[in-house]
């Protein structure tokens, strides 16, 4: 007799996934919050995370790129799993594309902030096309709303889609607190913003491991229901 209703059935080494997924966030938080300690001339309000990579300093932010990198690759494996059809190639390559991105970037140090578009070094133009890979917030949001909307996942996702709607306003707000001119200075916030935003990165992948666990922990109790 099958105890409860899900949509997945358990999946080898899904819960050493959601394991790899929150070593990867911790080891990105402790590096950014081991900057922000080291490198007290860096304002955090207008200056860009990407700058941590100018310095002595410069292989931590590195560090935190990767781990970001590898944070969603296997968020992208995670969502693989649990997605079908169109969805699953559209939100895994979009995370995939994201963690390409963050591998760019973290190879090719960047200009410093504030240099004119037209200033800009070849490494600082890699730097820039990686970051621009960054479609974290729209695979997040997409593949949060199928899982939230599937029968049996609706409480499981809650926080999931509550967390993916944060990445969509810190992009927003990043977006819009870009000054038209590209002159960054003491009166932008653009960095603090860009804080922010992987800010609500860390809460989705943490959302995402925690749900995670749990769906594939609610599958194997099925599973032995049914062996029943």
């Amino acid at each position: 007799m099958v105890l409860t209703t899900c949509t997945t059935a358990p999946r080898p080494g899904f819960n050493r996934k959601s394991d790899a997924l929150i070593v990867a966030t911790g080891a990105a938080i402790l590096c950014l919050t081991l900057l922000h300690v080291l490198r007290r001339d860096v304002d955090p309000t207008w200056v860009f995370i990407s700058d941590y990579m100018l310095g002595d300093w410069g292989w931590l932010m590195r560090l935190a790129f990767a781990a970001m990198a590898l944070a969603l690759g296997v968020s992208a494996a995670i969502m693989a799993a649990f997605l079908r059809g169109w969805a699953r190639w559209i939100v895994s390559g979009l995370l995939g594309l994201a963690a390409s991105g963050m591998l760019i970037a973290g190879i090719f140090p960047p200009d410093p902030t504030g240099t004119p578009l037209e200033a800009l070094t070849g490494t600082g133009t890699l730097h820039m096309i990686g970051a621009s890979l960054d479609f974290t917030p729209v695979a997040a949001l997409i593949g949060s709303i199928i899982l939230a909307k599937r029968s049996g996942w609706r409480g499981n996702a809650l926080w999931l889609l509550a967390a993916s709607i944060l990445t969509c306003a810190a992009m927003v707000a990043f977006i819009v607190s870009m000054p038209p001119d590209h002159v960054f200075g003491p009166e932008t916030h653009t960095g603090l913003v860009g804080r922010l935003q992987w800010a609500s990165y860390f809460t989705w992948f943490a959302a995402l491991a925690f749900m995670s666990r749990r769906k594939n922990a609610e599958s194997c109790r099925t599973e032995k229901g049914a062996e029943r």
